[in-house]
Formats: C-alpha cells, structure tokens, sequence
C-alpha cells in the first residue's frame, strides 16, 4: 500500500472514531506522569502537615486542654493533673534522693516501663498519688472558699518566692522559666497553669493549719492515750547477750554452696542453747555478763534507754509488764536462730524536757577565702571560735551575732529554736543540749555535718517527751481521718484518654 492511500485510511479510521496508538501511548505518559506530580505533592503536603502535627503535639498544646479527670463535676485538664503527679515524683525523689533505686525506681527510665508492684507501674503510682491528693485539695479549697478564707499578704510573699526560687533553679540550670517548667512538669506545663495550683495548694495548706489548730486534747485524753500504748513511749534499762544458732553453709568439692541439713540446723540450735544456759548460770553465781559474753564469743548490749520492738523475743519479754527489777532469763528466738539471756533492770516513762536553745551556725560560706583555696575543718572551727570570742556575754549579744553571722534558716530570729522535742535534731546538737549538769548560759561549738555550731542554752521547757510525742500521736490520727474523710467526700473519673498523655 502507497504511502498515500495509508494516510488516507488512517484520516478514515480516525474520522470514525479510531485511536491513534502513538496518540494514545503519547496521552497514556502525559497523565502518568500528571498523576505523578499529584502524588507526590499529595505526600509533600502530608508530611508538612504530619510535621506541623508533631511540632504542635511535641509542645503540649494539643494535651494540654484534653480533660484527664473530674472532680464532682469539675474538668481537670492534662496539665492541671501534671502538676500533681510530677509533684508527687519529685517530692518521692525528695525524700528517698539516692535511695530511690532501693524501691525499684530508675530515673533514668520511663516511669511507664517500671513495676512499683506486682500490678502497677511507677506511673500508674504516681498518678493514682496525684487524683489522691487533687482529691483532698478539691474537697479543702471548697470548705476554704465556703468559709472566706482566702490568700493574704503573707500567703503571696511565700507565693512569689517560691516562684523566684524555680526562677532561680531555671536560670543556674541555662532554663527559661517556661522552659524550665516544661522540664519539670511535662511539656503541656505553662506558667499559669503552675501558678494557679501553687495558689491552690498555699491556700489548702493554710486552711489544713488552721484546721490542725483546732486539734487539742486535754491532759486525760493524753493520759488514756499513753496507758494504752506504754510500750511505744516507755523507756526499759537492762543487758542481753546474744548467741547464734545459726547453722552454717559449706562448700562441696566443685566449689558449690551447700546448704545446712535440718539436722545441723538442730544441732546449732541446741550448742547455742547450751552456750546460753551456761552464760545464765555463771551469771547468777555473780558473773559479769559482759565479761561472759566475751568468754564464750557471743555479743554483748546494754541500755539505759532501750525502745520497745518486736523484730527480736527480747522486745517483749523486756516491755512485759509483770517484769521487775532483777529478772534474768534465757530465751529462744526460732525467727532468727538465736539464744538470748536477758536481764531487766528498770523500766520509765521517757521524761526527757523539751528545751530552748539559740545557735550560729558557721560554714565555709563563713570565710573569706582566696580564689581558688578550700576550706578545712579547722578553718571553720576557727572562725567559729573567733565568732564566740566576740560575744559580749549576754543572750542579746549572742542573738545579734546569730543575726550577723549564722548560716541556719532561723538567723533572724537570733539563731532561737523553742520547744525542741527530743529527736528533733541531729544527735550531736542534741546530746550537747542533754548533756548531764547542763543549764542556761551554757556556750560551746559542736560540729555536725552541716558545719560548726556555736551553742548557747537557753533553758529546759516543762513538756516530758511521752506526753508530747502522745499529744502529736492523737492529732495526728485525728487529721488523718479527717484527711480521709475529705478526700472520699468527693467523686472523681478518670478520663483513661487524657490521663495517658501524662508522663
């Protein structure tokens, strides 16, 4: 066929509705590559938004008006619950510092990974912590507001400072103050947010204090109180020795542990027994017993002011009421494999007085050091020495010196504790405040791992240690019921989607 006459036919084909394959394969690669160009800026424009998502999602807007939870009505949002359940992590760091990992707690992994029990994670802890608390801190702010109370002056300069203070931590560590509450609090953490709950929990403090205040107890009350638990605040002076029975493991051939057979455990059982009953027998011929526990290898203690537990047998036999002055008498303890021969001698209330007492407390921070050089005890000492050389004898002057010199919180107030309780205070400031034969006017230093401290008593009070460790028991338990009560008088639900965000 000419060349011509295949033109012609191919116009013909066309004219009746025929498709030119070039055409066509032409057409078929323009929409490709068309339908290309749609999809590929289908997905550019995903991922712009996919990333905005994220940035916006990152920052803690998205959670941060998400409800987590409902108290009678009332929303809390993911970050108002943030507030509490990283207070509660921190306040948990706080008390435990270096010990946390005792429990199970890494800091270093997320909470979310970490079993605090058998069946909840260290994050469902802690916020099972945070509804508890926002709980109790609902039902008071209700009862404050319903009773007028409100913040004062007082209230918001410890507000302020607590603000600059985080301020403070933000700037030492290269934080923003925004910044710097993210880290701490999470990332849907604002400002407002974290000032608005501080206010809250000033104003529930203030209101549980004035609540706390209400709680008194006449002297019959405290009486009862102690007669029903002489054995917590009862002091007992008397000697054991202790003796072991403990069977111990050997080693075999490979190098492999061995346990004790039943028969060695018996057996080990019955020398220390035999050990025990000779000890009580040169004791009541006169012997000394610590000069027997020595002979025979087993331990010695004596007490004047030996506390009450039940962890041993010794425990109860010593607090047994029937006990007089006198009583010897070996005792078999099968919880820890061990023989004791126990004498009583006497047993007391615990009547040590609370007591006033003013200080300066001297540091480094004390001295004026050249660049670079580092304080030594001595040093201090020293500065502490000169300090009380200065003192022109009287309490007035020893205040002005706490006032100009003293490192302790309670500087302004001239360096003055009042109405310390025993145990309130490390045991070297406190066993020089109960040393025998002292009295008011009495100065020294004592050093403690907080620095060297310049002492001046003041006097003894007039309240015995039982009767004011038993009034604190009984308010104690009255606020914790009342705590109780409180925090069940209002509903809370958790809204399972929201809560997830926290953490």
């Amino acid at each position: 066929m000419s060349a011509s006459r295949e033109k012609k036919k191919r116009q013909e084909f066309l004219a009746g509705g025929g498709v030119d394959p070039r055409a066509a394969r032409a057409a078929e690669q323009k929409a490709a590559e068309k339908k290309a160009k749609i999809l590929y800026t289908t997905l550019a424009i995903a991922f712009v938004v996919a990333a905005a998502f994220l940035i916006v999602y990152n920052s803690g807007i998205i959670q941060r008006n998400q409800t987590a939870l409902t108290i009678d009505g009332e929303k809390y949002t993911v970050s108002d619950v943030s507030y509490y359940y990283y207070d509660a992590y921190q306040n948990f760091l706080n008390t435990y510092g270096s010990y946390a990992s005792m429990f199970g707690l890494d800091t270093s992994k997320s909470l979310k990974s970490q079993n605090y029990s058998e069946d909840m994670t260290w994050d469902e802890y802690f916020k099972e912590q945070a509804v508890s608390t926002m709980k109790f801190i609902h039902a008071v702010l209700a009862k404050a507001r319903e009773e007028g109370m409100t913040l004062e002056d007082e209230d918001m300069e410890t507000f302020n400072s607590s603000v600059e203070s985080l301020k403070s931590q933000a700037s030492q560590y290269g934080y923003s103050y925004k910044a710097y509450l993210n880290v701490v609090y999470g990332s849907s953490m604002t400002a407002s947010v974290f000032e608005e709950h501080l206010k809250d929990q000033i104003l529930a403090s203030k209101y549980v204090t004035a609540y706390q205040d209400t709680l008194t107890f006449t002297d019959d009350e405290i009486q009862a109180y102690y007669d029903e638990n002489k054995n917590t605040y009862d002091l007992v002076s008397g000697e054991y020795v202790s003796i072991s029975g403990s069977a111990e493991s050997t080693t075999d051939e490979e190098g492999n542990t061995v346990e004790p057979t039943e028969e060695e455990k018996t057996a080990a059982m019955e020398a220390a027994k035999e050990t025990a009953e000779a000890i009580m027998a040169a004791y009541e011929e006169g012997g000394d017993l610590s000069a027997l526990a020595e002979e025979y290898g087993a331990t010695y203690t004596s007490s004047d002011e030996m506390t009450y537990s039940s962890t041993y047998v010794y425990g109860d036999w010593f607090f047994d009421e029937a006990r007089v002055a006198g009583d010897a008498e070996v005792l078999e303890d099968t919880n820890y494999s061990r023989y004791f021969v126990a004498v009583f001698h006497d047993r007391q209330q615990d009547d040590a007085l609370d007591y006033n007492v003013r200080h300066i407390l001297v540091t480094e921070d004390n001295l004026d050091l050249a660049e670079g050089e580092e304080a030594t005890d001595e040093m201090i000492l020293a500065k502490a020495q000169e300090i009380l050389d200065s003192w022109d004898g009287t309490e007035e002057g020893f205040a002005e010196l706490a006032k100009e010199y003293s490192q302790d919180g309670n500087a302004a107030e001239g360096g003055l504790y009042e109405n310390v309780a025993k145990g309130a205070m490390v045991s070297e400031f406190e066993d020089w405040c109960y040393e025998a034969g002292r009295k008011a006017g009495d100065t020294g230093i004592v050093k403690t791992t907080y620095g060297q401290h310049i002492m001046y008593f003041v006097g003894y009070g007039e309240t015995p240690y039982w009767y004011y460790a038993c009034n604190n028991a009984l308010v104690s338990n009255a606020y914790t019921e009342w705590q109780t009560e409180m925090t069940d008088s209002v509903t809370a639900e958790v809204n399972e989607s929201g809560m997830a965000q926290i953490g």
